[in-house]
């Protein structure tokens, strides 16, 4: 049933990747697209739909620039996304009837709390970015993709999963719309982390060049 639910709105699916990668001036949706086509993937474990999601849910109608683009998102295929941060543990929901609905966590396997600069291994699993670069064993400042290859997901062990890891940005916008305080406060610590970070590195760098 769920397949069927989705290959059933398999155009709406491409005309929300065609305007993600409009707006974002990229090729991730058409990219993720031909993915999708050549690996089976199955769309409903993605976390490409809970970045589209995102995308559904911070879009303004008032903005787009395309014919029927208001009429389009109310009665396409991501109307049936929701997201709630007020409870014990944060969701994006999507309800496919009433006795049918998905629920995908917002919360960071590692750190437990809401996620913060979310991104994506390719695996599936979702980090703060901080929290990944720590399981990764690399500074912040780094970035993801800087892992070694041997890295493991924290969770399901998978090797090899963190140079295509893909950074979340409709996501990270709707948290941090959803809950700015939130979003300010995590900013401050993880900023005040890097510099540490930094500070660490460059002292170690200097320490070598020196032969110490």
């Amino acid at each position: 049933m769920l397949l069927n639910y989705v290959t059933m709105n398999a155009i709406a699916i491409r005309k929300i990747l065609k305007k993600y990668d409009k707006i974002h001036g990229s090729v991730s949706g058409r990219d993720f697209k031909s993915k999708m086509q050549t690996e089976h993937i199955e769309l409903l474990q993605s976390p490409w739909l809970i970045e589209l999601a995102a995308f559904h849910l911070n879009c303004d109608d008032s903005d787009a620039d395309e014919p029927r683009a208001g009429e389009f998102f109310k009665n396409g295929f991501f109307k049936n996304f929701s997201c709630d941060l007020s409870g014990a543990q944060p969701l994006l929901t999507m309800t496919i009837s009433e006795t049918l609905k998905y629920e995908y966590s917002l919360t960071c396997p590692i750190c437990l709390d809401t996620l913060f600069n979310p991104y994506a291994l390719s695996c599936g699993h979702l980090f703060c970015k901080a929290c990944a670069c720590g399981a990764a064993s690399v500074y912040i400042f780094q970035g993801v993709k800087s892992a070694p290859p041997e890295a493991k997901c924290p969770v399901c062990r998978a090797v090899g999963v963190f140079d295509r890891a893909v950074r979340m940005t409709e996501l990270e916008l709707l948290l941090k719309r959803r809950d700015k305080d939130y979003f300010l406060q995590r900013l401050r610590e993880e900023r005040s982390v890097m510099v540490k970070q930094a500070k660490e590195y460059w002292d170690s760098q200097a320490m070598l060049s020196m032969g110490i």
